[in-house]
């Protein structure tokens, strides 16, 4: 239910989830959560940057239309305007296109959302204490759950386009596209302030507009910014701003989860159309191990892999005990960047090579950075085939020792090359998983552009998707794509998430694949799981793979040879993996709560213990026993599991684990486990990881308690399996 009041010179929107006012006089708009409690604050009306310069707009006007809110400000020349409108819903706010009338002629670099005048500059206006910008820094040292009273000044990337964007290093998590706000009581330290903080309003687009996605953070506040750029490119969009859906939770985490199931309700996205065949679930969920790491760890230039090092590591890979299920080849198996073709001299047999892995029981996987082009004349293309800057010239960029463009798809005749050379591309070499790469590269219009301006900014990777990810996925309707970006938008387009690369995360891998799959894990709402990749060190490894198995599945790109540290795996790492991988769920649609998570401070976004939900039933459990501070967290989880140790639990068929006749456990340390079940009798198997295995049986009445080990004797445990009658 909607009520919209209009009592000048207050105007208020009201639901039982949220209110929404505007000030007619200040022109500032406050949203405030179920409670009433302000959430977000800010100057209402839009700052246009034009070329010439526009005229301020002031003298707002509004007009009311059923559940819709059209507020009006009139420039200098009485035939100047911009109309600014809302659409109220019971749990959703939207926030519509911009509608500019102007006689004449202007061309439009950004448009700044609830800008405040700062003399002849502007400032961020909309206050909140808290903004929560997933993928805000490829690194652990910026909290994507940023204080705004910390003034953090920096422009940031929500879309894709980092690597030549403003701001922050960026990769994981882009494009997004969306943010996320929620407050504090004005005396945040007060007696009883924590009861005062507000829910969470989650900001995200629901279509792609034609301009760089951005986020402005400066000075206790923050803006959207729509970075359009026709003064560069002479073009008139087809429409001016965003389309938000402004969605609340109860904290930032069940905000963006509102987010993806209105996207779905309203049907902007339709996830569940995917087909999913069993063979597509399968590669989807296998877990994985890739090369990267010891390409990585021996330092190997593009010219330097050869396909005697491939081999060399897929054998230490086997020789390892590792029980992943795929074998990606990562980068540098190229000869060059957009052929899609194998470097004949340095891998002489590598179609062999591929049917060898195949023939041996593994899916396979390739890497491909499917936008980038070294040499367009091999393509029968020329260097006006690649995006151009606004001199008339083709953008070239570097990676280690590669000059390369990247592709305009936009133009027809590379969108006719590309579409062909992705469908040879799976022909021969048949690969199950593609590990798409570098999609976060497109610049930012500030630096190119496509010739064809319709599909400029946030829609340029949607058209590259839908030419190379569109041809690959006809030859095979089974591929697996597999991407970095957390935007439900392009859901259409991917079907594994990806929280790597974690680089520039050395000592902290561990946090922040936590902290990466807590925002992650909600794709698995979408159909999208998570596979959790690792970082460059042993140490973290366990801890990454616990993380990970209540969101999808496992990965590993560690070096067998040995880490930065200089360590190798020990015989507990490899049976933990191995354990894990037997508990991985074989349901790519499902939903991950985590338990006892931190929402503010430099624990914020990060969850010790995980909850994993399929059809209303609680399917899985992941727990520990310890916070990220140490603090003890309570032993066990509701009725289902009481543990004084570390543990993975999760039922092996379609049932929750209470009523489960069929369940896993994996244990990280010697301790006691007692789950609540409706059986009575159990048959235990102890799995251990050099194949052999125990068999007991036990009777109980309501309670099965088990003592765990991580050895029995000389054997180490992988994981324990219950058959119950």
């Amino acid at each position: 239910m909607v009520k919209i009041n209009a009592d000048l010179p207050l105007i208020q929107a009201n639901t039982p989830n949220y209110t929404w006012e505007w000030n007619a006089e200040t022109d500032v708009f406050c949203l405030y959560d179920i409670n009433k409690r302000l959430i977000s604050r800010a100057q209402h009306c839009p700052l246009l940057v034009t070329s010439p310069a526009q005229s301020d707009f002031s003298t707002p006007t509004y007009h009311i239309e059923g559940k819709r809110i059209s507020i009006t400000y009139h420039g200098q020349n009485p035939a100047s305007s911009l109309t600014v409108s809302w659409s109220f819903h019971t749990d959703f706010i939207s926030l519509e296109p911009l509608l500019l009338n102007s006689p004449e002629a202007v061309a439009i670099a950004q448009i700044i959302y609830f800008p405040e005048k700062d003399g002849d500059s502007y400032k961020p206006s909309m206050y909140s204490h808290y903004a929560v910008v997933p993928g805000l820094c490829m690194s652990t040292n910026i909290n994507p759950v940023v204080d705004l009273h910390s003034r953090l000044n920096t422009t940031t990337v929500l879309g894709s386009g980092a690597m030549r964007g403003p701001g922050l290093t960026q990769q994981w998590g882009l494009p997004a596209h969306y943010f996320c706000t929620f407050n504090t009581s004005d005396r945040w330290n007060a007696i009883g302030a924590k009861d005062l903080q507000t829910q969470a309003a989650c900001w995200g687009l629901a279509e792609l507009p034609q301009g760089d996605f951005r986020l402005e953070i400066r000075e206790i506040g923050i803006s959207p910014i729509l970075n359009l750029r026709s003064d560069l490119w002479k073009h008139k969009p087809n429409k001016l701003g965003f389309n938000f859906f402004i969605t609340f939770g109860e904290n930032y985490h069940e905000a963006i989860r509102s987010y993806y199931q209105i996207l779905q309700r309203e049907k902007v996205i339709a996830p569940k159309n995917k087909k999913l065949s069993p063979k597509k679930t399968d590669v989807l969920l296998a877990p994985q191990y890739n090369t990267w790491g010891v390409e990585s760890a021996k330092a190997l230039p593009p010219e330097e892999l050869t396909e005697d090092i491939v081999k060399n590591i897929f054998h230490k890979f086997q020789e390892s005990g590792m029980l992943a299920r795929t074998f990606v080849i990562d980068d540098k198996w190229e000869g060059q960047y957009g052929e899609l073709k194998h470097d004949s001299e340095r891998f002489p047999h590598f179609e062999e090579l591929l049917k060898d892995i195949r023939a041996q029981g593994y899916h396979l996987g390739l890497w491909a950075a499917f936008l980038r082009c070294q040499n367009p004349a091999a393509l029968g293309l020329g260097e006006s085939h690649l995006l151009q800057t606004h001199a008339g010239e083709p953008l070239w960029l570097a990676h280690q020792t590669s000059r390369y463009g990247i592709f305009d798809v936009t133009q027809p005749k590379v969108q006719a090359v590309l579409r062909e050379r992705a469908k040879e591309f799976i022909r021969r070499y048949t690969p199950d998983l593609i590990k798409f790469d570098f999609g976060y590269e497109l610049p930012s219009l500030d630096v190119a552009a496509p010739a064809d301006m319709d599909w400029a900014g946030e829609r340029l990777l949607q058209k590259g998707l839908d030419v190379i990810v569109g041809a690959m996925k006809e030859e095979n309707p089974d591929l697996v794509i597999m991407y970095y970006g957390l935007s439900p938008l392009l859901i259409g387009y991917y079907d594994l998430h990806s929280p790597d690369d974690l680089v520039y995360c050395v000592g902290d891998y561990d946090l922040e694949t936590n902290r990466r799959v807590f925002f992650s894990s909600l794709c698995g709402e979408l159909g999208m799981p998570t596979y959790s990749s690792s970082g460059y060190d042993w140490d973290s490894a366990i801890d990454i793979w616990f993380d990970s198995v209540a969101s999808g599945s496992l990965g590993s790109l560690h070096c067998f040879d040995g880490d930065e540290n200089g360590e190798k795996p020990s015989a507990k790492q490899i049976a933990k993996f191995n354990g894990l991988s037997s508990l991985v769920r074989k349901e790519a649609f499902f939903s991950t709560k985590p338990v006892h998570a931190k929402w503010q401070g430099i624990r914020a976004g990060l969850a010790p213990s995980w909850e994993r939900v399929e059809n209303g039933k609680t399917v899985l459990l992941a727990l520990r026993t310890h916070q990220f501070d140490g603090k003890p967290t309570p032993n066990g989880y509701k009725d289902i599991a009481q543990t004084n140790i570390m543990l993975v639990v999760a039922a092996l068929d379609d049932n929750s684990i209470s009523e489960s006749t069929h369940i896993g456990i994996v244990p990280f340390d010697d301790g006691r486990c007692t789950l609540k079940l409706k059986h009575k009798t159990a048959a235990i198997t102890e799995h251990y990881l050099s194949g052999n295995k125990t068999q007991s049986r036990q009777a109980f009445t309501n309670e099965l308690s088990l003592d765990m080990q991580q050895v029995r004797g000389n054997e180490t445990i992988e994981w324990i399996e219950i058959n119950l009658t």
